[in-house]
């Protein structure tokens, strides 16, 4: 089983945070984010491998520093068929017999976490968001074995994909990959949930936590600090 993550353009990261975090700053939280997800990922010993897929200069220093895969998908490829052709070079080229899909802002998840994922897992396991909207994990054995569909609302037609695959899909609510960060309350959650994350540290260093506040909108937009 080898993992992939998908990580987008940084320059366009998180844009749904900009009326709270500078451009700097929404590219610094996607990079602390991206590091929870490898550390949690290259740490769990049911992974063969993690393959990066980006086409972010980023990448690359992110691939050496994990000891992880790097994989470029076609420039015309939207996120689903960026996934598509990650997952077959590492059935063709890595030997995978099956692949499972995590987002880079999900900085909540742990190696032990995904071992229990990976733990009684046979065809399609699915890990929606905390809305059921979503997809927030999917793992695919073999790794062709479902359309991908990636698109934000993604929960329901990989559920559908699987019985039309003639696959019982496992579908795993309530888990710590249930929150991906798009907004300034999911922001708030994470370091309600998450203290000791890599991603917590960098608002709490960075004061963006305290301009975040317990609750409510962040009060005013950034200050032109870059963040560390």
């Amino acid at each position: 089983m080898w993992a992939i993550v998908p990580i987008k353009s940084l320059d366009a990261a998180k844009r749904r945070l900009a009326d709270v975090l500078s451009p700097e700053e929404r590219r610094a939280l996607m990079l602390a984010m991206a590091r929870d997800v490898l550390t949690a990922l290259v740490r769990c010993p049911a992974l063969r491998g993690v393959v990066i897929v980006s086409r972010s200069p980023e990448a690359d220093a992110l691939a050496q520093a994990f000891g992880t895969e790097r994989f470029t998908e076609s420039p015309d490829a939207d996120l689903s068929a960026a996934l598509t052709q990650a997952a077959d070079y590492a059935a063709t080229h890595l030997g995978a017999r099956g692949v499972l899909i995590v987002p880079a802002d999900v900085p909540l998840i742990t190696p032990e976490e995904v071992a229990s994922v990976l733990d009684g897992h046979e065809a399609v396991t699915i890990l929606p968001d905390d809305e059921h909207v979503g997809t927030n994990g999917l793992a695919c054995t073999p790794p062709d074995r479902i359309p991908l569909k990636f698109d934000g609302r993604s929960f329901k037609p990989h559920v559908d994909a699987a019985f039309a695959a003639g696959a019982q899909p496992r579908v795993l609510p309530g888990t710590r990959f249930d929150l991906d960060v798009d907004t300034p309350d999911d922001l708030r959650a994470l370091l309600a949930r998450g203290p000791g994350t890599q991603t917590a540290a960098f608002l709490q260093r960075t004061g963006i936590a305290k301009r975040l506040g317990p609750a409510g909108a962040a009060a005013g937009r950034p200050g032109s600090g870059c963040p560390q």
